[in-house]
């Protein structure tokens, strides 16, 4: 396997990884303005004052981001050896 193929291969894991995350992250803003989805659970629990359920979904998000950061950042060293 030559050097070129590891940096490729590198490189596609480097993007598919951010795109993952950034999909992610693009999914609450989207579910925020009404298209569905955790966000607008947020949006929801904030209009009804229950800042129980807002605080219990935001640690979930917080929780899910870190996760997927970890793994990412565990995935993409294991590529690049």
């Amino acid at each position: 396997r030559g050097l070129g193929d590891v940096y490729k291969r590198q490189a596609m894991a480097d993007v598919t990884f951010y795109r993952w995350e950034y999909n992610f992250r693009a999914s609450m803003v989207v579910g925020a303005v009404g298209a569905g989805g955790i966000g607008l659970e947020i949006i929801s629990a904030l209009r009804i004052m229950d800042y129980a359920q807002v605080s219990a979904l935001l640690i979930v998000v917080l929780v899910v981001v870190t996760v997927l950061d970890s793994m990412s950042n565990y995935l993409r060293k294991s590529v690049s050896e």
